[in-house]
């Protein structure tokens, strides 16, 4: 089990809207945070976690799904807004066995659930103004 992470810090995977802390350590997936650092060691590229685990507190704050994988852990949004860095993070992200990613013109979104189809898929958002 991880208990130790290079390149990120549990704190990084925190929910923002939890009444509870420690989130990111006590509820993000391990395989889906030992995948991430393999990528993040491969592409040799920062990554700025923006989102990662969101609690069942935060879901209407966080304008969550009721079935989205950050509730279990799966999933994370990556800062992003360089083409080729984009492209660099993708490729690791591929390389390491993720089989699902979204990008936008600010973020990569990905996730390792199971429960979902393969895809890749690009998405429009307006940037949030913490980021801008």
């Amino acid at each position: 089990m991880i208990t130790e992470l290079k390149y990120f810090t549990f704190e990084d995977f925190d929910c923002p809207y939890s009444r509870f802390p420690d989130t990111g350590f006590k509820y993000m997936d391990r395989e889906f945070l030992s995948m991430l650092h393999e990528a993040r060691r491969l592409c040799k590229i920062k990554f700025k976690i923006i989102k990662g685990y969101v609690s069942p507190d935060g879901v209407l704050m966080a304008n969550e799904l009721s079935n989205s994988s950050h509730l279990i852990g799966r999933a994370c949004e990556i800062w992003c807004k360089d083409n080729y860095k984009r492209y660099r993070i993708i490729t690791a992200l591929l390389e390491v066995g993720f089989t699902r990613i979204g990008f936008s013109d600010d973020r990569i979104y990905v996730d390792n659930d199971d429960m979902k189809p393969d895809s890749i898929w690009h998405f429009k958002r307006k940037l949030a103004k913490r980021f801008i």
